[in-house]
């Protein structure tokens, strides 16, 4: 589960203006001054753009809640990476249709071209599986457009269905505040109904410090327990480790 850009500057001048008064017979005095010459202020600088080893060095320093390390992965082309989970939710029969791309989301959507690595853990005792992804090597403005396409989702894909070979489930969404303490951060929430009428709901947070998109997730039957906090601890640590 898994898966699922910098601007302008400012000029300012000053214009001074010459006087000039004439006198009597035989004189005259002539004031002029040359206008200020103008500074533009320098731009902001470009926010680095991490290499995938770079970002797989990066996750492998952050550690699960117990401390213990995390299952650590990297990939070049996130967009290119193959996910089974993903596969079968797109044979799937999804409504509404657009919303297809939100239930297969895992830790951020895909971003073609972007250098990426991730982390996971599963905890035995809750069954809570909890990831977090570190996606860069795009400008800034294709990672907020990134963030923005799910956040456009949550009132489109509030409710929906998927079915498959006769079998139905309902999927909820929702926006969700306390995952993490960084800046910025979109939380969704997604609560899925089987058939049995169990429930199974998945906690997603995304933020972009620095050129880095940080995605998070913890999803499983016990995530709306400790999922949360589980989710933020890791994307904490990850924005710590953006400098």
């Amino acid at each position: 589960m898994k898966k699922n850009a910098l601007r302008g500057f400012a000029v300012s001048g000053l214009l001074v203006m010459g006087l000039t008064a004439c006198g009597g017979a035989g004189t005259s005095t002539d004031a002029a001054s040359a206008p200020a010459s103008e500074t533009p202020a320098p731009a902001p600088a470009q926010a680095k753009q991490y290499t995938t080893q770079e970002l797989t060095d990066l996750v492998k320093q952050i550690k699960a809640a117990d401390g213990t390390a995390l299952m650590v992965s990297s990939v070049d082309d996130l967009a290119g990476q193959q996910d089974p989970l993903k596969e079968l939710l797109g044979s799937m029969n999804i409504e509404p249709a657009e919303c297809k791309d939100l239930a297969m989301a895992g830790a951020s959507q895909p971003i073609e071209g972007a250098t990426g690595a991730s982390g996971a853990k599963i905890d035995a005792a809750s069954g809570v599986i909890s990831s977090v992804t570190l996606a860069s090597g795009v400008s800034k403005d294709v990672l907020e457009n990134n963030v923005k396409s799910n956040e456009d989702q949550i009132t489109t894909c509030a409710n929906m269905t998927m079915s498959m070979a006769g079998t139905t489930m309902t999927m909820k969404t929702e926006k969700f505040d306390g995952i993490g303490s960084v800046p910025g951060t979109l939380g969704i929430k997604t609560t899925m109904t089987l058939p049995d009428g169990q429930t199974q709901s998945t906690l997603m947070a995304a933020a972009i410090k620095d050129g880095v998109l940080i995605s998070a997730t913890a999803s499983g039957k016990n995530a709306e327990n400790g999922g949360a906090a589980a989710a933020g601890a890791l994307m904490d640590q990850a924005a710590a480790l953006i400098k």
